[in-house]
């Protein structure tokens, strides 16, 4: 695998990774403050967040 490749993956690993826990902290803080005692928004945004990742990263690789 040539360094270019690899670069391309590890950012890819990095994107979804601080994209994940980006959501999941702002999934608990809106439990924190809206729902206080059930946490539907910590399990819900992260995958929503990981579905719009997967989404930006396949519209900017089919260019």
């Amino acid at each position: 695998m040539n360094k270019k490749k690899y670069y391309k993956y590890l950012n890819l690993s990095f994107q979804f990774f601080f994209t994940i826990l980006f959501f999941v902290v702002s999934g608990y803080l809106a439990d924190k403050y809206i729902l206080k005692k059930i946490g539907i928004l910590t399990l819900t945004f992260p995958i929503i967040g990981f579905l719009i990742s997967l989404y930006l990263i396949y519209k900017k690789e089919s260019r």
